[in-house]
């Protein structure tokens, strides 16, 4: 084995397999790959995949990855046997919820370019003749889905990249330490010796929480086992003479799917009980060649066995000839964790990764690894995602055993998580509580949607109630919060938002870089401003006031904080420049105070001048609100007149008595999330990863106010110089439903003479406007205002007409009276 390589990959699975594969197309050489059992069969949750390749999902980031990973399984051969046959993948509907679900999930399919299509039930048993048409409601079918063979596929994919020298791979060879030092990886260290280098992929899957501690950091997945079986034989699957022949077909409703093998019929079962297992109580390789396999446990299959008999009758009396208990990762929201560590350099990530997404996920991270930056927005994988929380282990087992309880769950895009709740209160939890506030989980904090106080209070505009899907998760308090907002004013905790406090001589430095915005700014000035990866696609954005001289606060959102915070602290280290960077969220409460009142209110606990001359628009000073100090910032996301207020975390509940009291001759009233976002669509702001993120560029959503190419260089600034003469093909377009009764609410397909052109970004209800609004990234020849366009909702064309944005107050007079 050498001694020194360019990267080191640690497991030989799929993941481990596609990083080293893609680096090699890449033009890499000297990689090795390390696996503690033989190869390919290494005895992980590839070695016993069942292969299922679906390529419908909400995330776009995830239908990319499929989009890119089962046509190359198809393609790779080793040994006669192909990586997939690509059979399609059928999943039925048994009751008409699901059937309205899959309505859903073909909306998906559109709106990301699959050409997957609704089937009735008797189309459906066409497909696969073991299914009971009188039992289903319908299907939804994937020709491009099928069935693949993992480990013939790693074979593959090895193959290739050692061709010529690039790729060496090594089977039972045990990792005993990951050597760090000034937090840099500096070796890897085997039962078979040393290996020097500066860059190691974590790919271990299971394993992945015991390689990360060798390397002192946390990989939060749990490993979890579920059932597969085989039945059989079954004659009506004998006659058709083939391996694989039925498509893949998932029955949701059951919590399974299944396959063909011959004569047998193969059933992967999520209806039982989680059954996590530690990683530290995983077999060794010398007890056992597949580790990842306990034995099966029939009782956990023989009420799901009785069921997929009633659906299947063909299935009938047919025995167990063979079964196991296999297991899989589960992260803390279901997604995989991929990319650089932020807490130590060289080491990256690729775990968590199914089968179906991994040739994608590979080729991202190789491109990551290789150019800087992977060209798709992967913020739903980034490592650094994770509050400090959710890398603690109580927490992800316990998230471990609901995101695989939610495998095949219909999932409502505003439903909170139910396990665990509770952690994080900001400083004015009571406060809301008091106000019979309906609570939604924000990066682990407690965080009022609506408050049931104002149910009732004013009016509730001209919009129809919403109904059905619509009207889940959602409360008609929020328009009474979003129109009181409008006609007097209302307080918004704005505690959960990331408070960076960015120090030091280079202070400065470091923000011109990172940022699209001139931050050159005098002391008590706040700025709007943009993150952007080097190919210039958005990362992130923030309002950034400047303290002192080398001294400003980086706001940013709840769920960005994290890799907003490894992003700045990365491009400080690697500037090798002179700042202290320090997450203050905590230290600190903050509400958003707004409205039309919200100057009277603020004057009633406060002595501070508050007129324009004295307190201008996106300027920011100290100021006393009752006996508290608190920093004042004029800026606001509802499109109001108002103030954040920032105050000491003790001094937080002094500050809402004063303010609630100061408001009660002014109509003030406690609002929730769901009234910021309403308020907020209405006047056009965007919303970070709904309608912005690293796949689009300020050019294509009118964010071209917020970058200053006079300032200097910053990052991402030559790629949108590269592309500043040439207009973008794509633009991000405000949408009015026609109807008063039309709702969406985001990732529906949008069309145009019957055909997909774009989707929905994000939607709400304009209560002030007296529309339901959708933004879409559009075709730009069609994101002109009078477009007629439709919107598939649960199959549904809903006519849309492209509106001129902002629909509230478009000269912005009401933010600067």
């Amino acid at each position: 084995m050498q001694s020194q390589a360019r990267v080191v990959v640690i497991g030989a699975g799929i993941a481990g397999c596609s990083v080293a594969y893609h680096l090699a197309l890449s033009g890499w050489r000297d990689i090795v790959v390390l696996d503690q059992g033989p190869l390919f069969h290494t005895g992980g949750s590839t070695s016993h995949a069942p292969g299922g390749l679906s390529r419908i999902s909400s995330s776009r980031m995830l239908a990319e990855f499929a989009r890119y990973s089962v046509p190359l399984y198809a393609q790779l051969e080793f040994e006669q046997q192909k990586g997939a046959v690509l059979v399609g993948g059928l999943e039925v509907a048994c009751t008409a919820d699901r059937w309205q679900e899959l309505q859903r999930r073909a909306g998906w399919a559109k709106a990301f370019g699959l050409d997957a299509h609704l089937l009735d039930a008797r189309e459906c048993q066409a497909r696969n003749p073991l299914l009971d048409a009188g039992k289903l409601h319908g299907g939804l079918f994937d020709p491009g889905a099928g069935v693949g063979n993992a480990v013939v596929a790693c074979a593959a994919m090895a193959a290739a990249a050692s061709l010529h020298g690039a790729a060496s791979f090594h089977g039972q060879t045990t990792i005993t330490a990951i050597e760090v030092n000034g937090a840099k990886v500096r070796a890897i260290i085997t039962d078979q010796g040393r290996i020097n280098t500066e860059a190691v992929v974590l790919a271990g899957g299971i394993w992945g929480p015991l390689l990360g501690r060798m390397a002192g950091v946390e990989v939060p997945l749990m490993p979890l086992e579920h059932q597969y079986v085989r039945l059989g034989p079954v004659p009506e699957l004998a006659a058709n003479g083939v391996e694989i022949g039925l498509p893949i077909t998932r029955i949701h409703d059951l919590l399974m799917y299944c396959r063909q093998h011959r004569e047998f019929f193969g059933v992967g079962s999520y209806n039982h009980a989680p059954l996590p297992v530690e990683p530290h109580a995983i077999r060794s390789h010398r007890e056992t060649a597949d580790p990842s396999k306990h034995a099966f446990t029939p009782q956990d299959f023989a009420g799901p066995h009785a069921q997929l008999c009633e659906l299947m009758p063909a299935l009938r009396g047919k025995p167990i000839v063979d079964g196991f208990n296999g297991m899989f990762c589960f992260t803390p929201d279901s997604m995989p964790i991929m990319g650089p560590h932020p807490d130590v350099q060289g080491l990256w990530l690729a775990e968590a990764l199914w089968i179906t997404h991994a040739a994608g996920a590979g080729r991202a991270l190789a491109e990551w690894l290789d150019c800087g930056a992977p060209s798709l927005d992967l913020r739903e994988a980034d490592v650094s995602r994770f509050q400090p929380h959710a890398l603690t282990r109580p927490y992800v087992r316990v998230r471990g055993d609901e995101t695989y309880l939610n495998t095949h769950t219909i999932y409502h895009p505003a439903e909170p998580m139910k396990r665990p709740r509770a952690l994080r209160h900001t400083p004015f939890h009571a406060r809301f509580a008091a106000q019979g506030a309906h609570f939604v989980e924000v990066a682990g904090w407690e965080r009022a949607a609506w408050c049931n106080a104002n149910a009732g209070v004013g009016g509730s505009g001209s919009l129809p109630l919403r109904s059905g899907w619509a009207a889940q998760h959602w409360s008609a308090v929020q328009a009474h919060e979003h129109l009181l907002t409008r006609s007097a004013a209302a307080l918004f905790d704005m505690s959960t938002f990331c408070k960076i406090e960015v120090e030091g001589r280079d202070a400065l430095a470091l923000l011109q870089w990172v940022f699209t915005n001139n931050m050159d700014i005098a002391p008590g000035r706040v700025v709007y401003t943009l993150l952007l990866e080097q190919h210039g696609g958005i990362r992130s954005d923030m309002t950034v006031v400047r303290l002192a001289p080398e001294h400003f606060r980086v706001l940013s959102g709840a769920g960005a904080g994290p890799r907003d915070l490894a992003w700045l602290r990365l491009h400080a280290r690697t500037r090798n420049l002179d700042v202290r960077i320090r997450d203050v969220t905590s230290a600190y409460g903050a509400v958003g105070i707004w409205g039309p009142q919200a100057r009277a209110v603020l004057a009633g606990a406060t002595n501070a001048a508050l007129d324009n001359s004295a307190f201008p628009y996106y300027s920011a000073q100290p100021i006393t609100v009752g006996m508290a100090p608190c920093l004042a910032m004029r800026v606001s996301y509802v499109g109001e007149l108002g103030w954040e207020l920032y105050t000491p975390a003790e001094y937080s509940l002094h500050v809402w008595d004063a303010l609630w009291e100061a408001g009660r001759a002014h109509g003030l009233i406690a609002a929730g999330t769901g009234a910021m976002d309403s308020l907020r669509i209405e006047k056009g702001y965007r919303r970070l990863t709904f309608d912005t993120d690293a796949n689009i560029t300020p050019f294509e959503v009118d964010l071209l106010h917020v970058v200053r190419w006079k300032k200097g260089d910053f990052c991402g600034r030559a790629a949108l110089l590269a592309r500043r003469e040439t207009p973008p093909d794509k633009k991000l377009a405000c949408l009015t439903l026609n109807h008063a009764r039309d709702v969406v609410l985001g990732r529906e397909p949008v069309l145009h003479a019957g055909k997909p052109v774009g989707y929905v970004t994000s939607a709400n209800s304009g209560y002030s406007v007296g529309r339901n609004v959708a933004y879409a990234l559009l075709p730009a020849a069609l994101a002109v205002p009078g477009c007629a366009v439709e919107i598939e909702y649960f199959g549904a064309a809903l006519p849309a007409t492209v509106a001129a944005e902002p629909l509230f107050d478009p000269d912005g007079a009401r933010l600067r009276a």
